[in-house]
């Protein structure tokens, strides 16, 4: 199974040049060593204004990873969540049943 890399700097600089220079999207995955559709997306996602600059992409690239790695942060930075969290892990509750998602767990029963 293939596992997903992100593109590099370099990567997106050598994109960028076959881009201009007329190359097609299925030539430049070949040169990059990737699929055609991944780099569609890339062009798709990193696009300013219809055009595709290296830098700007890498620039969103880079906020788009920081506002990820903040998400996972507001566990790690409050100990008494991260504490409850690895706790109920510990006793078999899934992921949904810990955020609340999963509508049996906060049912009363003593009412019925």
């Amino acid at each position: 199974m293939k596992t997903y890399k992100h593109y590099t700097k370099a990567e997106r600089l050598e994109l960028s040049i076959l881009l201009r220079k007329g190359y097609s999207k299925r030539d430049i995955g070949i040169v990059l060593g990737r699929s055609h559709s991944g780099v569609v997306r890339e062009i798709q996602k990193n696009s300013t204004n219809g055009k595709y600059d290296p830098h700007k992409a890498h620039l969103k690239y880079k906020a788009k990873r920081r506002f990820s790695k903040y998400q996972g942060m507001k566990i790690t930075d409050c100990t008494p969540l991260e504490n409850y969290i690895k706790e109920s892990l510990q006793n078999s509750l899934t992921p949904e049943q810990i955020a609340g998602r999963d509508s049996g767990r906060w049912t009363n029963t003593s009412h019925m």
